[in-house]
């Protein structure tokens, strides 16, 4: 016997068994759909989570490694994607997780050595577009017009690298 207990764009789905036992469990889409919906992130989240409840819920799904690595950069957790990056290092889809987890937490320098790294991704077209948009990361000014600008650029950058990767990792 199954029961879903609510429609599938939120979090949690439950499954009743014939025990009697209801267990919840997490959907990516669940996940995505709650990250998706979040403000604005910032440029630089420091170390601060966007919502700590989700790392763990994220790493407990069943997906590529690199699915995981790009929800938990969605949700501000640098140092997660970090670990599924380094073990990583050399893979196209890792070194550009790598470049922007380095731009987020303001490591530029970094980010723009591991976007040199990859010659060619889906997800960076243009390297030198790509070490561009670091350099205005890095020169724009707190609060301004155009920091809402990179922001909105690097979330919907962010969003399409989620995309990316539970479509073809």
């Amino acid at each position: 016997m199954f029961s879903r207990s609510l429609p599938s764009q939120h979090l949690y789905r439950t499954f009743t068994f014939k025990s009697f036992s209801t267990i919840t469990m997490t959907t990516i889409d669940s996940v995505q759909s709650k990250l998706f919906a979040r403000p604005l992130p910032p440029l630089e989240p420091g170390k601060t989570v966007w919502d700590p409840a989700l790392t763990s819920q994220i790493s407990d799904l069943k997906a590529h490694q690199f699915v995981k690595a790009a929800l938990h950069l969605a949700n501000d957790d640098i140092k997660r994607c970090h670990d599924v990056t380094e073990k990583n290092q050399g893979d196209p889809t890792a070194d550009v997780l790598h470049a922007v987890l380095h731009r987020r937490e303001g490591d530029y320098w970094n980010s723009k050595y591991w976007i040199s790294n990859v010659s060619s991704h889906p997800l960076f077209p243009s390297t030198s577009s790509a070490k561009k948009f670091v350099d205005s990361c890095e020169s724009v000014k707190p609060g301004s017009d155009e920091e809402k600008r990179l922001r909105e650029t690097q979330w919907e950058e962010l969003k399409r690298i989620v995309v990316w990767t539970r479509e073809n990792c």
